[in-house]
């Protein structure tokens, strides 16, 4: 058994810079808020050679992946920090904040998966730190009702689209870098490391 039992931790990081086949780096990063869930859908090739009427050879190579992230909520910061919302600034700062028509900027993600699984020792807990490098955040709708005799909780979710970067002179697309901790605070560790924290 390799399962995952959880998620904390979300931090993102704006992408400042990336030169293909060198680097990317990024501005000031943020914790976003407490995880309840993300999901994640790799996009793949489906491209298959035939010949003498068989499958010769096929090709299911990654194109790009979603990640569907739902926090326990979003603050101010953390809505222009993924969202691209324009704070007031300069001798107009009011606190509010603008939805604008463009598009939202490119962010670094991580958060930490914690796993359960069952070795030689028994039952081990271990977690995982997963970094996204370049991807886009965007909130199709957002519901909001009265308080009625139960109380619902409501969160937004994001969808997030995910671009390859290329970081080496190998020419290799890379999407996202992942590590396994004995402990949690070393995954987060290496989360923070990441976002710049």
């Amino acid at each position: 058994m390799n399962a995952n039992v959880g998620m904390l931790h979300p931090v993102a990081a704006p992408v400042s810079a990336y030169t293909e086949g060198t680097s990317i780096t990024y501005g000031s990063g943020a914790r976003i808020a407490e995880a309840k869930s993300a999901s994640l859908s790799w996009d793949r090739s489906d491209g298959r050679f035939y010949g003498d009427d068989v499958q010769l050879d096929s090709d299911n190579g990654i194109n790009g992946y979603t990640l569907d992230f739902e926090p326990t909520g979003l603050t101010d910061e953390a809505r222009a920090l993924l969202l691209g919302e324009v704070a007031s600034s300069g001798s107009t700062a009011t606190g509010e904040y603008s939805v604008t028509a463009d598009a939202a900027p490119d962010v670094g993600f991580g958060y930490v998966r914690v796993m359960r699984t069952t070795g030689d020792s028994g039952v081990v807990t271990s977690y995982e730190g997963w970094w996204f490098y370049k991807i886009k955040f965007g909130v199709s709708s957002e519901e909001t009702r009265t308080k009625e005799q139960t109380t619902e909780w409501r969160t937004p979710t994001l969808s997030g689209t995910g671009s390859g970067v290329v970081l080496a002179a190998d020419g290799k697309v890379v999407y996202a870098v992942h590590k396994t901790f004995a402990t949690k605070a070393a995954a987060i560790d290496w989360v923070d490391g990441k976002a710049g924290l």
